[in-house]
């Protein structure tokens, strides 16, 4: 099956792990929300709240980069510095720093 052309984005397999490997850090799949976190707060522990940037750096280091996405969550007030940068060493395969 042929994807469509339209807003079709290829990775390679080196950046896709890059971000995985960054994402089970940054958001991972079993966090949760603290008992009574209102709407805003439970949207800031799904990873589709976030977008993601990454770029090659020199020596096998990637760069992945999330931000938060105002768009993503219900209006519930200011968020400050809800994202985070990793530097990824894809040769050992792991994150070398988060800023």
């Amino acid at each position: 099956m042929e994807l469509p052309s339209e807003g079709r984005q290829q990775l390679s397999g080196v950046m896709a792990r890059a971000i995985q490997l960054a994402s089970d850090d940054f958001r991972p799949l079993d966090a949760k929300p603290h008992r009574g976190a209102n709407p805003l707060e439970e949207c800031l522990y799904r990873r589709e709240s976030f977008d993601v940037l990454a770029a090659p750096g020199p020596d096998g280091i990637m760069f992945v980069s999330f931000s938060f996405n105002a768009d993503a969550c219900p209006p519930g007030g200011p968020i400050a510095d809800a994202g985070a940068t990793y530097a990824i060493d894809v040769k050992r395969w792991r994150i070398l720093a988060v800023e």
